[in-house]
């Protein structure tokens, strides 16, 4: 079963998207801030990384470059969701290794498109 780790501190959008990922069949793992998601990386190695910024303890993009150093998960698909949805912020996302960006509020297909695009391997 494909594995989608979900890193986000707001407890009711993690509910709705591992509602949303379990509808379609997909296995789900959970983080609620960036130290926690590294940790889970490193013992679960998720096929993707649906990754939130604005986080506390670690945020999202100090995350993804921590992730992206290491070579047992730099190869990890990360989508970034964020409410950021500035120019600057996404080009920051990518530039971290993020390969995609959603901006909330986002679409449940938009959000099943993006994931299924990015577990396409290539």
């Amino acid at each position: 079963m494909t594995k989608i780790l979900i890193v986000e501190d707001d407890h009711t959008t993690v509910q709705l998207i591992e509602f949303l990922l379990k509808k379609n069949n997909f296995g789900v793992l959970i983080a609620y801030d960036g130290v926690e998601a590294l940790q889970i990386c490193k013992e679960e190695k998720p096929d993707l990384i649906l990754m939130d910024v604005m986080m506390p303890k670690m945020d999202g993009i100090e995350a993804i470059e921590k992730l992206q150093e290491d070579e047992n998960t730099q190869d990890i698909p990360i989508v970034i969701l964020s409410a950021l949805g500035q120019e600057m912020d996404v080009m920051r996302g990518l530039q971290a290794g993020a390969s995609g960006y959603i901006v909330k509020p986002f679409s449940p297909q938009e959000l099943l498109d993006e994931i299924k695009t990015k577990l396409v391997k290539e």
